[in-house]
């Protein structure tokens, strides 16, 4: 059974193979090759601020079926990845969120005044609805744990999401998440779909101060979850899936 491109960003349909991670955090490296996913690791970018140098979700894009954006210093990162445009990422903020918007299935959510225009665009042609939030970090305060369904722990992704049908959206606290040289970390940045119905954190769940509520959130939605037992929950710019197995539905 061949490793195929997911159809969709961050949305896989079946076990996935292949992920984009940073490539600063060893115990996610390490846990990943013991399960047997391929990593593509993002090294860091000098004109960046060093708690996000080396974010995937900042330097990389999955537009889907393989087709990426990358910042000019990472698509040699992205072996056998179709690289159709490379930018310049750079702080400060908002410049550093060209490419950093979350696309959840049926909806890209996103600065869309900061939003690289071929992620614009490539949501338009798509039919995809956009939902223009003020936050420019969105793919980082945005955790997929299926299509159209989402936890958050930014007030006004949650205020423009909530009352949009046919999405599904848990709102939660701030500061359980670590990123280094910050006061806290995004949720999404310490997460990513592993599978259809398998969603991976970098860290211990229990830690999360409304762990009980992410874990009905997570289970009313028939996700389960993997994450690194006694380890600080921790922002790495997102897990990216990008390749599963078997055939796309």
């Amino acid at each position: 059974m061949s490793n195929i491109f997911l159809t969709e960003p961050n949305l896989p349909t079946g076990a996935v193979t292949d992920v984009i991670v940073s490539d600063g955090d060893e115990s996610l490296i390490k846990t990943f090759k013991n399960i047997g996913i391929n990593l593509h690791k993002i090294r860091k970018n000098g004109k960046l601020e060093p708690f996000c140098a080396n974010h995937a979700d900042i330097l990389t894009y999955h537009l889907g079926n393989g087709d990426f954006i990358a910042d000019v210093t990472s698509e040699n990162e992205l072996n056998n990845c179709n690289i159709c445009e490379t930018v310049k990422v750079s702080s400060p903020y908002p410049n550093d969120c060209l490419l950093n918007a979350a696309d959840i299935g049926d909806f890209l959510i996103c600065n869309s005044k900061i939003t690289h225009k071929t992620i614009l665009e490539a949501a338009k042609k798509r039919n995809k609805r956009l939902i223009h939030v003020n936050q420019g970090y969105a793919k980082c305060s945005v955790c997929i744990i299926k299509r159209n369904t989402f936890i958050t722990d930014d007030e006004s992704i949650y205020k423009e999401c909530s009352k949009v049908n046919g999405i599904s959206v848990l709102l939660v606290s701030k500061g359980s998440v670590v990123l280094e040289g910050q006061n806290y970390g995004f949720l999404g940045g310490a997460s990513g779909l592993l599978g259809e119905n398998r969603l991976f954190f970098n860290g211990d769940l229990s830690f999360h101060k409304d762990f009980l509520a992410i874990e009905q959130f997570l289970s009313y939605h028939n996700v389960k979850y993997l994450n690194i037992k006694n380890k600080p929950l921790t922002d790495v710019g997102s897990i990216i899936p990008i390749k599963q197995k078997g055939n796309v539905k």
